[in-house]
């Protein structure tokens, strides 16, 4: 299932992910954001010590178990969770985003966030990669859904 492009395309997403948590954290600041579009986009550095919109915070172990339970479920049943090219590149995302912020809570003990784009929360690359996993996985079942109806 998992060829080689998409294990190399979730090595590469995980790093990217890695790669900009380190700059942001070495180059950004808690209280002064920089300012790249006035009023629309900024770069903020915020420790995360929940989960997605803030909820659960300071609830690591919890939080670790579950992305170590999601990471092993979706290993577990790839073949049958990707079998399109929707599927198995939404399932590639989840592991990006997955891995990425997974292991922030291991080494750190909170994620680094450090997008705004003024409508969220601050955000990182790793909860962008599970939000487009998402998207594709509900495409992949609005054009699944629509061959049935077809067929």
């Amino acid at each position: 299932m998992f060829s080689i492009f998409y294990t190399a395309f979730i090595i590469l997403g995980v790093f990217l992910d890695q790669m900009t948590k380190f700059i942001a954290q070495n180059n950004l600041d808690f209280t002064i954001a920089k300012v790249i579009i006035p009023k629309i986009l900024s770069f903020q550095l915020v420790h995360n010590y929940g989960a997605a919109y803030g909820i659960l915070q300071n609830q690591r172990i919890f939080l670790l178990m579950v992305s170590f339970f999601v990471l092993v479920l979706c290993y577990c049943f790839r073949k049958k969770l990707a079998t399109t090219n929707y599927s198995k590149l939404a399932l590639s995302f989840l592991f990006i985003g997955t891995i990425g912020n997974f292991l922030d809570r291991l080494m750190l003990g909170y994620v680094i966030d450090f997008v705004d784009i003024k409508v969220f929360p601050l955000f990182n690359v790793a909860d962008v990669c599970i939000d487009i996993s998402i998207i594709l996985f509900l495409l992949e079942l609005i054009i699944y859904k629509n061959e049935i109806k077809e067929n």
